[in-house]
Parts: C-alpha cells; sequence; structure tokens
C-alpha cells in the first residue's frame, strides 16, 4: 500500500521524508502519524529498486525525493493491480483516484467500477445483517438498548456506503461523457 502512496505524492512533486511522513499520515487517517521508522525504510526500498531517486534539498541538507520513469513504470502497474478487500481498501482507492491524472479514461472507468462492485458487496452484506438484529432486538427486549446501537451502526454502514455509490455513479457518468 505505501508503495503506491510514496508514488503517487511524488508523482506531483518532490518532497523530503518529513513532508511525506505528514501527508501520507493525514491522508491515511486524519491525524495518523506515519514514524520515521516506516517511511524512511519505504524510501530506501523505493530508491535501491531505481523507482525514486534523492538528492539534497535545502540549505538543512534534507534529503528530497523524486520519482524515476521507473517508478512512474510501477506505479501505471501498482494502478492496474487488483485492491485487496481488507482494511485498508478504501484507503487504497483513495490514492488510485488521486492519481487518476496519470491514467487513461479506460483506466479509470475499470477502477471506478471495481470499486463500485467491492461496495456493492458490502452493502449486501449490510442489507442482509440488519434484519437478523432488528429480530434479536424483538426476541430479547432485555438487550433492546444494545441491538438498538447495533442497528444504527449499522445503517450508519449502509448510508456511507450509499453515499459512496453515488460518489462512483456521478464519476461512471462524467468519465462516460468523455468517452463520447
Amino acid at each position: 500500500m505505501y508503495d503506491l502512496l510514496i508514488l503517487t505524492l511524488l508523482s506531483s512533486r518532490t518532497m523530503s521524508g518529513y513532508k511525506l511522513a505528514l501527508i501520507l499520515g493525514s491522508s491515511v487517517m486524519p491525524r495518523r502519524k506515519i514514524s520515521n521508522g516506516i517511511i524512511y525504510p519505504l524510501l530506501t526500498k523505493l530508491e535501491q529498486k531505481g523507482y525514486i531517486e534523492s538528492r539534497c534539498g535545502d540549505s538543512r541538507n534534507a534529503k528530497v525525493y523524486e520519482i524515476t520513469k521507473a517508478g512512474k513504470q510501477y506505479l501505471q502497474q501498482l494502478m492496474q493491480e487488483p485492491v485487496t478487500q481488507d482494511g485498508n481498501r478504501d484507503n487504497i482507492y483513495c490514492f488510485k483516484f488521486r492519481s487518476f491524472g496519470y491514467l487513461n479514461n479506460q483506466q479509470r472507468l475499470a477502477i471506478l467500477q471495481e470499486y463500485q462492485v467491492a461496495i456493492e458487496q458490502d452493502l449486501a452484506v449490510y442489507d442482509d445483517i440488519l434484519p437478523h438484529f432488528v429480530d434479536l432486538s424483538q426476541r430479547f427486549p432485555e438487550q433492546s438498548e444494545y441491538y438498538q446501537w447495533v442497528i444504527r451502526t449499522v445503517s450508519l454502514q449502509q448510508q456511507l456506503s450509499q453515499t459512496k455509490l453515488t460518489w462512483v455513479q456521478d464519476n461512471l457518468n462524467q468519465l462516460s461523457q468523455k468517452e463520447k
């Protein structure tokens, strides 16, 4: 995941490791700090593979990193890889969406359609489990308050999924218009 994130950021401009860590932290999850123990080994690995280069950037001798031609090709490859359906899924898709400026419309459409399928699957799960919790709240009135909060939480997830689907559909429509 971090390779995609770092290369995406560096494809727009050169940055120091410190700046990358700040942006990555706020991009992955607001107010999340990416430690030096994570960012610098990743930068070293990407540099050793030839995907990025470093140089002295300013008067404080801070290193700045920039993406190489090989890095841009690797970024293209990462953009085409399917996204694993785990806890990082939405973060990875958001970074792919941010990199849409480097893709053609067909690639954008494919990623958006893949995301749409994933969200529709999530929504189907929420739709399936909600009646179960409604039933449990009625069968076990002594635990009604607990189940009401479970129901509210599932309802929140349904609404978030609907919002994501609306966003995806709007973007699919815009891209489809460009295809015509």
